[in-house]
C-alpha cells in the first residue's frame, strides 16, 4: 500500500458563545427537540439574572456598612487623640493616631489603585 491510499481527512468545528441564552438558531432547535425547552431556558436565565442582582445588592450593602464602621472608627480615634492632646497625655495619642492615619491612608491608597485599574481597562 502506498501512503496516498491511507490519507485521512479530519474536519473539526467549534462554536462558542457567552451569555445566559444560546443563539436564536440553537434556541429554536432546543424547542424542536423538546417542547417547552425554550421557555425553561428563558426562565432559567431570568432566575439567574435576579439572583445576580440580589447578590450585588447584598455586596453593596455590606460595603456601605463597612464604610460606616470605618468612619466611626477613624472619628473615635481622632476624638481620643484630641482628648489626649487636650489633657497633655502624649503617649495616649499615639495608638489612636496610628489607627486613624492608617485607616485614612488605606482609603486613599485603595481609591488610587481603583482609579489606576479603571484607566488600564
Amino acid at each position: 500500500m502506498n501512503v496516498k491510499d491511507k490519507l485521512v481527512i479530519k474536519q473539526q468545528q467549534e462554536i462558542a458563545y457567552s451569555g445566559p441564552l444560546p443563539p436564536a438558531t440553537e434556541f429554536a432547535q432546543y424547542e424542536q427537540i423538546l417542547n417547552g425547552a425554550a421557555q425553561r431556558i428563558l426562565t432559567l436565565a431570568e432566575k439567574e439574572a435576579e439572583h445576580r442582582r440580589i447578590i450585588e445588592n447584598k455586596m453593596l450593602k455590606s460595603v456601605e456598612i463597612g464604610q460606616i464602621f470605618a468612619f466611626i472608627l477613624i472619628f473615635l480615634s481622632l476624638a481620643v487623640m484630641a482628648v489626649g492632646i487636650i489633657f497633655n497625655v502624649p503617649l495616649a495619642t499615639i495608638p489612636p493616631a496610628i489607627v486613624a492615619l492608617s485607616g485614612l491612608a488605606s482609603a486613599f491608597i485603595g481609591k488610587n489603585s481603583q482609579i489606576k485599574e479603571s484607566q488600564i481597562e
